[in-house]
């Protein structure tokens, strides 16, 4: 087959994709409409009472009781201080991550100061405003130009997250 052929019948593929995304959208949407409908107050009751029923023949806990107290013990402490380091890495990433956009903010904002001082070394001065201007012309760029504040020690990573969104 030639390579228009094939390029056909990719479209052609594509296009029923496509149509079969639309039809399963449509058709998930009505499988939730149907399902809400089906759950009458009736229905909720006797599916309860069935669920309790079956859970009293089985007797889950049962088992679970046979565990010793201290052994509940023994798992709550392993499982908060699995969460903990989770939570942990989870802040060095976001700190990592920060700490990245910072630095390619700072970067940025160098390379900005260095082209606008560049421009301003061969451009000649300002005109100097009339008396019917309400404001300089230059007065919103120079405040544009102004170099962004030194930080003393790194932000934290929820400042500098705020920080650069507000850019």
């Amino acid at each position: 087959m030639n390579f228009e052929g094939l390029k056909r019948r990719v479209e052609r593929a594509e296009q029923l994709v496509d149509g079969r995304i639309v039809q399963t959208t449509g058709h998930r949407a009505a499988l939730g409409q149907r399902w809400r409908e089906a759950w009458t107050p009736a229905r909720i009751v006797i599916a309860g009472l069935l669920g309790g029923v079956l859970v009293a023949k089985a007797r889950p806990l049962r088992t679970l009781g046979a565990v010793s107290g201290t052994r509940w013990v023994q798992l709550a402490t392993s499982l908060s201080g699995l969460l903990a380091s989770l939570k942990a890495a989870q802040s060095a990433e976001s700190a990592e991550a920060a700490a990245s956009g910072a630095e390619d903010a700072a970067a940025e904002a160098a390379d900005t100061v260095e082209a606008v001082a560049g421009d301003e070394a061969g451009a000649p001065p300002p005109p100097a405003p009339q008396a019917g201007d309400d404001a300089a012309p230059h007065a919103v760029a120079d405040r544009r130009r102004r170099p962004d504040a030194q930080w003393d020690s790194e932000p934290r990573p929820a400042e500098a997250a705020t920080e650069l969104s507000e850019r």
